[in-house]
C-alpha cells in the first residue's frame, strides 16, 4: 500500500481527487494540508498531489522536492517553459529548476516519461478537450483553431446559480490555457470558453479548423473517414479517447462523459473545414482521474487502476 499526501484537499479538485483515490486499492492518503489543518505525515508518503493555486503549488512543490517526495501538480505551475508561463500567468515562476525538469501529464501523449518523473503538471481541463482530438490530424487540416468550449460552473466554483446565466470571458487569445493548447496541439488556436453558471459539470469543445488542399479534394465522406482513422490510430484503449457519431436514437452529450475517464469525439466536414465536438468532464479526465493515472504511471500501478471501479460505482455522483 502506497501513501498518498493531498495538499489542498478542501478545493474542488482537491475533493475530487479525494473521491477518485477513494476507489483505488494501492493507495491511501497519509498526509493532508490544506488552509486550516494539516494531518498525517509526509515523509510516510511517496508521492504528493497538489490541488492549489499557482504561487502556493511553486512553493510547496519545492518542499515536497526536497523531501524527496514525486509531484503531481493540479495548477497551471508546471505546464509551460519559464518565460511562456510567466507572460501568460502574469507572476514569477518561483521553482524554475524544477520547471526545467518538469513532464506534461497527459499518458495518452508521454506515459513512458510521465512514469519516470519527479515533477509532473496534470493538463488543464479546457486543453485536455483540445489537445487529444486536435493533435492527431496534423498535416490533415491547416491553419488556425478556433475552439468555443462551455463549461460547467465547477471549473471556476461549487454553487450553481438558480437562474440561467451564461458568461463569455478572456476570449480571443486571451485566456491562460491557450499556449498549453498551442503547445501540444501543434496547433494555433483562439479560443472562447463560455462557463454556465446553472450546470455543475461537463465541457462541451467545438473546434472549427480547415482541412489540408488534399483533403478538400476529397468528399466529404473520404475526409471524415481520413480524419477518424487518424484520431483512431493515434489512441491505445487505455487512452480513453473514443470516437461517436450522433443518430436519430442517439445525441451524444456531456451527460455520456460526466463521471468517467472518457473524451468523447465527433466529428464532421463542411465547405473545407473540419467540425470537431468533443466531451469531458472537466472534474475527472480534465483534472482528477487524469491525475490518477499519472500517480499510477509513476508508482508502477495499471495505468487505469481505481478509475474504472469508481466509474462502475457511479461515477461522479
Amino acid at each position: 500500500m502506497k501513501k498518498v499526501a493531498l495538499f489542498g484537499d478542501t478545493g474542488m479538485v482537491g475533493q475530487e481527487l479525494e473521491k477518485a483515490l477513494a476507489f483505488h486499492d494501492g493507495v491511501s492518503i497519509g498526509f493532508r494540508q490544506n488552509s486550516k489543518r494539516q494531518e498525517g505525515a509526509l515523509d510516510a508518503c511517496d508521492i504528493a498531489f497538489l490541488a492549489t493555486k499557482d504561487s502556493e503549488s511553486m512553493a510547496f512543490a519545492r518542499d515536497v522536492a526536497d523531501a524527496g517526495k514525486r509531484v503531481i501538480d493540479m495548477s497551471g505551475a508546471f505546464r509551460l517553459p519559464k518565460e511562456t508561463f510567466e507572460t501568460w500567468y502574469g507572476m514569477e515562476h518561483t521553482a524554475p529548476e524544477l520547471l526545467k525538469e518538469a513532464v506534461y501529464g497527459m499518458p495518452a501523449l508521454l506515459a513512458k516519461k510521465v512514469a519516470d518523473a519527479r515533477i509532473v503538471g496534470n493538463p488543464g481541463c479546457y486543453p485536455t478537450s483540445v489537445i487529444l482530438p486536435l493533435r492527431p490530424l496534423k498535416g490533415l487540416v491547416q491553419g488556425e483553431a478556433t475552439v468555443v468550449a462551455t463549461s460547467g460552473i465547477s471549473g471556476a466554483r461549487r454553487v450553481v446559480e438558480v437562474e440561467d446565466n451564461e458568461l463569455t470571458y478572456s476570449y480571443g487569445r486571451r485566456h491562460k490555457h491557450v499556449p498549453e493548447m498551442e503547445l501540444y496541439s501543434g496547433f494555433r488556436v483562439n479560443f472562447t470558453p463560455i462557463v454556465l453558471n446553472s450546470v455543475f459539470r461537463g465541457i462541451n469543445t467545438n473546434i472549427r479548423i480547415e482541412l489540408s488542399e488534399e483533403l478538400q479534394a476529397v468528399s466529404s465522406d473520404e475526409a471524415v473517414q481520413a480524419l477518424s482513422q487518424s484520431i483512431t490510430d493515434a489512441y491505445e484503449p487505455e487512452d480513453m479517447v473514443r470516437l461517436v457519431e450522433d443518430s436519430s436514437e442517439k445525441q451524444w452529450g456531456t451527460r455520456d462523459v460526466n463521471g468517467t475517464h472518457l473524451v468523447l469525439v465527433k466529428l464532421r466536414v463542411d465547405e473545407g473545414h473540419a467540425y470537431i465536438n468533443s466531451l469531458e468532464d472537466n472534474l475527472t479526465k480534465g483534472a482528477a482521474t487524469q491525475g490518477v493515472e499519472n500517480m499510477n504511471l509513476m508508482l508502477g500501478f495499471l495505468r487505469l487502476r481505481g478509475i474504472l471501479r469508481q466509474e462502475q460505482a457511479g461515477g461522479a455522483g
